[in-house]
């Protein structure tokens, strides 16, 4: 295990170098960053408790999200109703109070059988659960007349599920690597509270807010390019199952099929990127094998026909199928740039917003804790630091006390570099996990040695004692590291904000320090021992 190859030094060098040059910008001001490549000018953020950031209290608007509930029941009950047979209606509307869905038959005769559909279409609003609450309210008016209006159970589990989703997508469009420790919590009915630490550009917060990212994708009808059609659709004369959209690119728009079944939701991944030939920003996309069939289909059995891509009911572009896309991938063009282009699939790769969200308030929060605190967390770090290098050289020796010691600094730097790269927010949790990493850090070393110390004891030579004290430390060291690594996931896994922050710079410092005690302690050893020769070890 004392043997190290070429490449093998470079490579350790090299990551312990890069994990310095990413951990360098820390201690630089702002003007000596500048002077740096862009990739190593990331530095660490603060939190909210430290540095202060934005506040907003976001209302969700849960009456779209009721109405698009009633349109849903009605197209059920519209569709169930042609299903049956002989079932004719007068109409099927949302009455204009907009609280219920109200329809008339043609024949008092067909009453019953339309009640017995329409509590058929009443289903449980917790399947899971042992309720009795259903989704629906069936009631008769009249003869001919039937009134179907959404429980309170179901107005409650919509508001839930709606929250709950808004959370998820603001989640992932505001902080999608999860490391900025921003707070994200449900207030009262129909309320987000929303706190981003460090916050320095508050309307690009709030553009990614505003954005609901609806995603669709529509066939171009025939006749959308015929200036009789194009009249018809500036007077709101259009045929049924059709919409007018406005052209992102074009000044007027297109008529479209109404209907779709491929959406946002069918969106695997995207991604921003280059066009293969004329090299201009496009988006990635790919969808899931569920609708990649469905749009292999359709491209396949219209081809020399347009679909329109509509986002946020604005066509983003109109492309003329030359063939089936059968891969379920492929790309959106349009008035991108490359900026454009990246916050598009983040929207896109987050998902659409179910409900539109409303600032009420918005504010800077200043720091809670401030500069008092980070340097108390400073001091903290560094006496442990000094403490911890103290009992190494007390407990074995200078010269492995200092292999140790070495190692502990590598692991900070390299702990400082990791979190730098991602861009992750530092909060006291945090520096927490930091001073924790310090005292666990030398763990591994004191296995080492101490099985190193029993070998020499037992009269082995020095390089067979260190060969055998880091062969033997190996498979402990691992089993006690990976088992706090678990912990350490499952806390990000399962928390969040500051406990996320604990567990992201826990997990870093258990890798960090597995490889610094490992392999960069063994590596400065086995070069000693290289260079010294020594007969017996001063451990």
């Amino acid at each position: 295990m004392l043997f190290f190859s070429k490449w093998k030094i470079t490579f350790i060098l090299g990551a312990v170098l890069l994990g310095l040059f990413f951990a360098l910008p820390n201690a630089l001001s702002p003007e000596m960053r500048e002077k740096m490549p862009a990739p190593f000018q990331r530095t660490l953020n603060l939190g909210l408790d430290l540095q202060g950031g934005a506040h907003m209290l976001l209302e969700v608007d849960l009456s779209s999200v009721l109405a698009q509930a009633l349109d849903n029941e009605r197209e059920a009950i519209r569709q169930e109703f042609r299903e049956a047979d002989r079932l004719r209606t007068e109409f099927i509307r949302v009455n204009e109070e907009g609280d219920a869905v109200v329809g008339r038959l043609r024949n008092a005769e067909d009453m019953p059988k339309a009640l017995e559909l329409l509590r058929k279409l009443s289903v449980a609003v917790d399947p899971t659960s042992l309720s009795t609450d259903k989704t629906t309210k069936v009631e008769q008016e009249g003869e001919k007349g039937f009134k179907v209006t959404i429980t309170d159970a179901n107005i409650e589990s919509i508001q839930a599920r709606t929250i709950a989703q808004s959370i998820e997508v603001l989640r992932k469009r505001i902080d999608p690597q999860g490391t900025t420790e921003m707070t994200l919590a449900r207030e009262g009915d129909d309320r987000i509270l929303l706190q981003v630490p460090g916050a320095k550009n508050v309307g690009e917060i709030k553009d990614r807010i505003n954005k609901t990212a609806n995603l669709s994708f529509h066939m171009v009808r025939k006749e959308s390019g015929s200036e009789a059609a194009m009249r018809l659709a500036a007077e709101g004369k259009l045929p049924p199952g059709a919409i007018f959209v406005l052209n992102q690119d074009d000044p007027g728009g297109l008529i479209l099929e109404k209907r779709t079944k491929i959406t946002g939701e069918c969106l695997k991944s995207s991604s921003e990127g280059l066009h293969p030939t004329a090299n201009y920003p496009i988006v990635n996309f790919s969808f899931n094998i569920t609708c990649a069939k469905i749009f292999g289909k359709l491209t396949s059995e219209n081809l020399g026909q347009r679909f329109a891509v509509v986002l946020d009911n604005e066509i983003i572009t109109a492309p003329r199928i030359n063939g089936a896309i059968t891969g379920g991938s492929g790309y959106i063009e349009g008035s991108f740039t490359i900026e454009s282009a990246r916050e598009l699939s983040l929207l896109l790769n987050a998902g659409a917003l179910p409900a539109k969200l409303i600032i009420v308030e918005e504010r800077t929060v200043s720091a809670e804790l401030g500069k008092d605190s980070i340097d108390a967390g400073k001091t903290a770090s560094i006496i442990g630091l000094i403490g911890v290098g103290f009992f190494m050289w007390l407990s074995y020796g200078f010269r492995f006390g200092t292999v140790a010691n070495i190692a502990l600094t590598t692991n900070i730097v390299l702990i400082a570099g990791a979190l730098s790269l991602m861009g992750a927010t530092l909060t006291l949790p945090g520096i927490a996990g930091i001073i924790l990493t310090i005292g666990m850090a030398v763990d591994a070393n004191v296995l080492i040695f101490e099985r190193i110390r029993e070998e020499a004891h037992l009269g082995r030579p020095p390089v067979n004692a260190i060969e055998t004290g880091y062969r033997r430390s190996l498979a402990p060291i691992l089993d006690a590291n990976i088992t706090t690594l678990i912990a350490a996931v499952t806390l990000y896994f399962v928390g969040s904000g500051p406990v996320r922050g604990f567990a992201v710079t826990l997990a870093i410092g258990i890798v960090m320090s597995v490889f610094t005690a490992v392999v960069v302690a063994r590596l400065i050893t086995s070069t000693w021992l290289r260079r010294t020769r020594p007969k017996t070890l001063p451990i």
